[in-house]
């Protein structure tokens, strides 16, 4: 009777442990992620009018070799199908689903790893040419797979010529010389902006796989799509023949001159970077508010002439800064995660496809995008955009710095940084200042590039993201040590250096009132006196500070234990005059007209006014932007 109870009881437990095996283990996220894939695609594929089906087994067998098997998989799939016509191409977009089962104690449960494949129909059939970048294994996997190329009838390795760039791609092709004709300088460049680990031709069609798991869902599949139709148009014409890639019709290619004057804003205030913002008083009729964005802010707002421009998911939201009413939204076809410039009735903004987007400030409307690579937010002066291209390993890695011009995109100058760099670049008396991200700093001149000064004294093996910040004559920067550093700005003489909180930096120093005022991201705000480095304050927070920002005798910072409070402090004596609560942790803080205005990572941009931090009434607290 016993042994029946016993036997019953753990029968029972086995089945309680396989029913939460079944909807909380790896099998059951597993499963609630093909859910969600399904419907995502769904929708997608009614919203374009294009072809949806629920599996292809041919595309499965057809790009098998595409996609190496994982493990001891058991079989795969080619399932959620798209296809359809993008820019007069045939596109499909599919997911490759790989099953195979589990060690027993996890009840051989069929796990699933899931890769997005999208293909782009070629004017005409090319043989095979597999492009892969294999920068994290360069001592184990490049020679591998060079042996296995050689060994492989019909196929060969090629060089491009380019040292670099061949250190860390590999070419498999079986005709070396269509791989000349298609690997121009302008494809390499491309492909390694969009990050692409590996992208091939094979007959009719272009190929790119993403990566495994939550980091294949970065980039959406469209803007994947029209990334893959640029890099044809980037190839040799003469590759297509009668066939060759009809032109693409341009938006207006220049921005009118007057539509560059009047104010301007950009990240940390300006091109010195410095937080100082002019002093104001808040309208009368100014009452605090709020709105929740359908997508989580990805920057802190910019803040010009009446308007909150607010990047968010794809989009940038345009506010009116009174009362917080959506006047637009302008959508790019990948991510906004960088702060916008403004000038006059011009905006500017970068997405993740590696984009430079000129976008009118009265109506939302694109006037011309240019190709800058993966890059840090622009940076606006003398009618000069400066960008810093962001490459994938900063530290192991290049970068490049360019200027264009702001009415029509042109490229004035390039200048390759042999150090990476993760951060904007910073512009003050006619003088370019890039971080590198191992916290060296170079200095150009902003109308030619010419290379003025390089100070490599206060490199670390630590990332620095925070851009450098000018006044005075001076350059402030942070790094990823958690150090504070000040240069001569004319000749990159190092003056002092201080130890903030130990963590890293990632914004930029904020200066005030001959204070330097750094937000770390693990002990808090720390503040420097400008001139020596030495100690004067310090506002704890066990989870860091926002960038501080200023307008005259006052400052703001956003911090506390979970970087959920807007404070108002003074920049000389640390003193804190209020706090408002936050309902996630928040950006650095923009000051304009009076007014402080932070975005949250819960969608929440909040409008205070500077001097009271009075709270929105529950009426204005409660608005939604669609």
């Amino acid at each position: 009777m016993a042994d029946g109870v016993l036997w019953t009881a753990l029968l029972g437990g086995l089945l309680v442990l396989g029913a939460l095996q079944l909807r909380f283990g790896p099998a059951g996220r597993a499963r609630s992620e093909l859910r969600s894939r399904r419907a995502e695609r769904r929708r997608w594929a009614a919203e374009l009018g294009w072809e949806y089906r629920e599996e292809d087994q041919e595309l499965a067998r057809r790009w098998a070799t595409a996609i190496p098997p994982l493990g001891a998989e058991h079989r795969s799939a080619a399932r959620f199908v798209v296809t359809g016509t993008l820019d007069g191409r045939r596109v499909t977009v599919f997911d490759r689903v790989a099953y195979w089962n589990t060690r027993f104690w996890e009840l051989r449960m069929p796990a699933i790893a899931v890769r997005t494949v999208h293909l782009v129909e070629l004017p005409r059939p090319l043989p095979l040419v597999v492009v892969s970048h294999h920068t994290l294994a360069l001592d184990t996997m490049l020679p591998l797979e060079r042996q296995r190329i050689r060994a492989t009838p019909g196929r060969f390795v090629h060089d491009t010529g380019d040292a670099d760039y061949d250190a860390v791609h590999l070419v498999e092709t079986t005709d070396p010389d269509l791989a000349a004709r298609l690997l121009t300088p302008a494809v390499r460049e491309f492909g390694d902006d969009r990050r692409w680990l590996e992208w091939r031709v094979d007959d009719r069609w272009l190929c790119q796989v993403g990566l495994q798991g939550p980091a294949g869902r970065g980039t959406p599949p469209l803007a994947v799509l029209r990334s893959l139709a640029e890099l044809i148009a980037q190839a040799d014409p003469a590759l297509w023949g009668d066939a060759a890639p009809a032109a693409r019709p341009e938006p207006p290619a220049t921005v009118d001159a007057a539509d560059l004057t009047g104010p301007v804003t950009m990240y940390r205030g300006g091109p010195a970077h410095t937080g100082v913002f002019p002093q104001a008083r808040a309208p009368e009729d100014f009452r605090a508010w709020s709105v929740r964005l359908p997508e989580p802010p990805a920057t802190e707002p910019a803040v010009c002439d009446g308007t909150v421009y607010q990047s968010a998911g794809h989009h940038c939201y345009a506010l009116d800064a009174l009362t917080g009413e959506l006047r637009w939204k302008y959508r790019a076809e990948d991510g906004i995660v960088r702060p916008p410039a403004v000038a006059g009735a011009t905006l500017y903004l970068v997405s993740d496809d590696g984009l430079l987007h000129a976008v009118g400030t009265a109506d939302g409307q694109r006037r011309w995008t240019r190709r800058v690579g993966v890059s840090a937010a622009p940076t606006l002066a003398d009618g000069l955009i400066h960008t810093v291209q962001l490459p994938a390993f900063p530290l192991r890695e290049p970068s490049r710095l360019t200027a264009l011009d702001a009415r029509t995109g042109t490229e004035q100058w390039q200048r390759h940084l042999p150090a990476g760099a993760c951060s904007a670049a910073t512009v003050a008396d006619g003088r370019v200042y890039v971080q590198s991200a191992k916290g060296e700093l170079s200095a150009f001149d902003a109308a030619t590039g010419e290379l003025l000064w390089h100070n490599s004294q206060t490199g670390e093996r630590y990332l620095a993201f925070g851009a450098p910040s000018v006044a005075d004559g001076t350059v402030y920067t942070g790094t990823g040590g958690g150090r504070v550093h000040a240069f001569d700005a004319a000749t990159g003489e190092h003056r002092w250096s201080a130890r903030a909180g130990g963590t890293a930096i990632d914004h930029s120093p904020g200066i005030a009132e001959g204070t330097v005022v750094i937000g770390d991201n693990g002990t808090g705000a720390h503040a420097f006196d400008a001139a020596t480095g030495e100690p004067r304050w310090h506002h704890a927070g066990p989870h860091g500070a926002s960038g501080f920002s200023s307008s005259g005798p006052d400052g703001w910072l956003v911090g506390s234990a979970s970087n959920r409070g807007l404070f108002r402090i003074d920049p000389v004596t640390g003193r804190v005059g209020w706090r408002v609560a936050l309902n996630g942790p928040g950006s650095s803080p923009v000051y304009a007209g009076g007014v402080v205005y932070v975005a949250t990572n819960r969608g929440q941009v909040l409008a205070v006014d500077a001097l009271t931090g009075r709270r929105p009434s529950s009426r204005r607290r409660g608005m939604r932007v669609g």
